[in-house]
């Protein structure tokens, strides 16, 4: 299969296991089917004035500062001022909807002076990578509401988000064998 090429829908039905969206999702597939007192838009007032993403890469000593400073940090104040100015919602509490949006504008080349179309690898590794952790950490994190991760609905709901999820595990040669050592 050429990079890139995937067929999302056949690997979604064929390949179900750990590079598949569905296999990390957890008890909700989708955002209608989180009760309304659970959806994150329902949680503003107590994430008004934190920098939640700031709190979250304080805890990420696994990651080079060269990595935190090139791509962390960035893909951070670019999420934010997506959110805050786009959206109108803290980072924290975005909709898988507003992911989606996030992704389609950076791989449009938002918030850049010098492309106009960023490439799956720097919108997986970039972008969606750092978002899907962040959210993932709010989930296991129980001084935060949440209980779903935004980035896995918007990456099962379909469109740049799930192309470029499929992407990433199709690109990396020798994925399954890496997996069984």
């Amino acid at each position: 299969m050429v990079q890139g090429d995937a067929d999302t829908a056949e690997l979604a039905t064929n390949e179900f296991g750990e590079r598949d969206v569905e296999y990390w999702l957890g008890v909700y597939k989708s955002i209608d089917e989180v009760p309304t007192r659970y959806r994150l838009e329902s949680f503003s007032s107590e994430f008004a004035g934190q920098d939640t993403w700031s709190d979250y890469l304080d805890t990420r000593d696994d990651l080079a500062e060269s990595t935190k400073k090139n791509s962390w940090y960035p893909c951070g104040d670019r999420f934010k001022k997506f959110m805050r100015e786009k959206v109108g919602r803290h980072h924290a509490l975005a909709h898988p909807d507003d992911i989606e949006s996030y992704l389609s504008h950076i791989k449009d080349g938002g918030y850049s002076i010098k492309v106009t179309e960023r490439s799956s690898n720097t919108v997986y590794y970039q972008h969606l990578s750092p978002l899907k952790t962040f959210f993932a950490w709010l989930v296991h994190h129980v001084d935060y509401p949440h209980v779903y991760n935004p980035v896995l609905l918007a990456a099962h709901a379909g469109g740049i988000t799930c192309e470029v999820w499929y992407w990433q595990t199709e690109y990396k040669p020798g994925y399954a064998e890496r997996q069984d050592e």
